[in-house]
C-alpha cells in the first residue's frame, strides 16, 4: 500500500482518511482540492490538473491522493495500488458536510486551504443528493473492472472505517483486513 486514492461523495470524510493513512504511513498527501483551487473563485486549466497529477505519478514512489474529480479519476485509479471507496449513505455525506460548514470548520485538517465548506449551496448540495444515484454505480463498475489488478477498499460505515484504520501497519506498510 503506498499508492493510494482516496474517493467518495463529498462529506464523506476523504481528506480526515488521508490525513490519518498518511501520519500512519509517512506517505504524502495530495489533496485535490487545493491542487484544482488557485484561490475562493478561480481554478487552474483542466490540462494543468491532469499535468500536475501525472507529475506526481511519475515522480513519487508513494503518494495518497484525496479527492474524487471524475475527469482524472481513471489517471489516478490506474496509477494506484490501493483504491479507497468511501461509500456512505447520502444522508450521513449531506449531513456530515452541514455539520462541517455550521460548527466544525476545518477541525480535522491541517491546512484551511482545503476547507471548501464555505461553498455549500443549492447546486452543491443537488450534488450531495444525487452522488449515490448518479456518480456512485459508474464508481462500483470501475473498482469492479479493477478488483483483480488492485486493493479495493470500499467503507460504508464509521466502524469499518476505523477498523480499516486500525488494521493499518506502518512498519509492514500493509493493511490486514
Amino acid at each position: 500500500m503506498q499508492k493510494i486514492s482516496i474517493i467518495g461523495s463529498g462529506g464523506s470524510g476523504k481528506t480526515t482518511l488521508a490525513n490519518k493513512l498518511s501520519d500512519k504511513l509517512g506517505i504524502k498527501v495530495y489533496h485535490l482540492n487545493k491542487i484544482w483551487r488557485k484561490n475562493e473563485d478561480e481554478h487552474i486549466s483542466q490540462e494543468e490538473f491532469e499535468k500536475i497529477q501525472k507529475d506526481i505519478i511519475d515522480n513519487n514512489d508513494s503518494f495518497i491522493f484525496d479527492g474524487n474529480y471524475n475527469n482524472t479519476l481513471d489517471l489516478r485509479l490506474d496509477a494506484s495500488d490501493t483504491i479507497i471507496f468511501l461509500d456512505f449513505p447520502t444522508g450521513a455525506n449531506i449531513s456530515r458536510s452541514v455539520k462541517k460548514n455550521l460548527t466544525e470548520k476545518n477541525s480535522d485538517n491541517k491546512d484551511p486551504s482545503l476547507d471548501r465548506t464555505d461553498k455549500i449551496n443549492v447546486k452543491y448540495i443537488r450534488w450531495l443528493a444525487n452522488y449515490n444515484k448518479e456518480e456512485r454505480p459508474k464508481i462500483l463498475s470501475k473498482l469492479d473492472d479493477l478488483k483483480l489488478k488492485k486493493r479495493i477498499v470500499i467503507i460504508n460505515t464509521e466502524a469499518k472505517r476505523d477498523l480499516f484504520l486500525d488494521s493499518v501497519d506502518m512498519d509492514s506498510n500493509k493493511a490486514s483486513l
